[in-house]
């Protein structure tokens, strides 16, 4: 994926739908919304994503030498609908793991209050 070429669109309709699709965001937010704005750009009369396709070639993460690292609390949270993460995925980290019902990939925007109210026992 990092290798392909940036995908342009002719119309901001057409790229803020693409960009709502791939971000997780469909359903969410409307194409015309302000805060789409944030993932595409204007070059030339055309429109395309913000994020430049070679920012998958970052790699994984390597969250158990990151977690080692770390000497402070973690909590590792997820929506229920999630399909990019299983609870069984965070849990081998070993580390404690909050499910939040009904939400998926983009929990902290669908339900801001419901990720905040984790940190509570941290504050």
């Amino acid at each position: 994926m990092a290798a392909r070429p940036v995908t342009w669109f002719a119309s901001r309709d057409e790229a803020a739908r693409r960009y709502l699709r791939v971000s997780g965001l469909a359903g969410l937010f409307a194409p015309d919304h302000p805060v789409v704005d944030a993932g595409l750009r204007r070059e030339d009369g055309r429109w395309r994503l913000a994020m430049d396709p070679a920012a998958f070639a970052v790699g994984e993460p390597r969250l158990p030498a990151l977690l080692a690292a770390t000497d402070v609390p973690v909590l590792l949270a997820r929506g229920e609908l999630d399909p990019m993460v299983s609870d069984a995925q965070l849990k081998e980290l070993g580390v404690p793991v909050a499910t939040l019902p009904g939400l998926g990939h983009n929990a902290h925007v669908e339900d801001p209050a419901a990720v905040l109210a984790l940190l509570d026992p941290y504050l």
